[in-house]
């Protein structure tokens, strides 16, 4: 079963998201292909938003520069006090670190390593103590409902528990950012509708502003707001 989750002894507060006229290419020169086009967006603070389109709409690449994996081309986007435009290098890792919590698809987690190993992992690079990383990954297992297979490796798990995992993983860093893309792609429903209790009960106790990339109708159901991109700009 679940747990509702440890609350962390200063928790994350959500952070807002706006963006003026952002767009975003990849390639250069008649080569370049535009994916945004021109992006107007306001989420605020703590609260669960889903992005929703067709494929090729944006979506995924809207949320790789929330998430500070790219820098945009242009327009204006801000995160909390962060300005994202022109940021590039080792001040957009310290923002995706400081900021950013990541829940994809595939999980991502490392095969040869256990639960708490993986957990572990996304504190390798912050400073935090080995025994401390350690307990605040158990924490994080915990909350997710996972304590007890926390020594397991990810070919030992199903796929609800290994995005568990991937969950954790997320939040070991008390983010007030999580970015979710296609988070129950590969569950099936009954895992998929635990994924999202869980989901829930982590922004409400942590306060955390959700972004959730999805197809799903069930997904975008529990968001507070949602959103469509269409041709690379959001829908009135």
């Amino acid at each position: 079963m679940i747990q509702a989750p440890v609350a962390p002894e200063a928790p994350a507060r959500g952070v807002a998201v706006h963006a003026r006229a952002l767009t975003h290419s990849y390639g250069r020169g008649r080569h370049g292909v535009a994916v945004l086009r021109g992006v107007d967006l306001d989420i605020d603070a703590g609260s669960h938003v889903a992005l929703q389109g067709p494929s090729g709409a944006g979506k995924s690449t809207l949320l790789i520069l929330l998430g500070g994996l790219e820098a945009p081309r242009s327009g204006q986007l801000s995160v909390g006090e962060h300005d994202l435009l022109g940021v590039h290098g080792r001040a957009l890792a310290a923002y995706r670190r400081a900021v950013v919590g990541f829940v994809f698809q595939h999980f991502g987690l490392v095969e040869v390593l256990s639960a708490r190993e993986n957990v572990m992992l996304a504190m390798s690079l912050s400073g935090v103590p080995m025994a401390a990383r350690r307990q605040r990954a158990d924490q994080a297992l915990e909350s997710v409902g996972l304590s007890h297979r926390a020594t397991h490796r990810p070919s030992h798990l199903s796929g609800g528990e290994r995005q568990r995992v991937a969950i954790a993983r997320a939040i070991v860093n008390e983010p007030p950012l999580l970015l979710a893309d296609e988070p129950t792609g590969n569950l099936d429903d009954e895992a998929a509708v635990r994924i999202l209790d869980l989901l829930d009960v982590l922004r409400e106790e942590r306060g955390c502003t959700l972004v959730v990339v999805t197809h799903s109708a069930l997904v975008a159901a529990r968001a507070d707001r949602r959103l469509q991109l269409r041709d690379g700009v959001v829908a009135p």
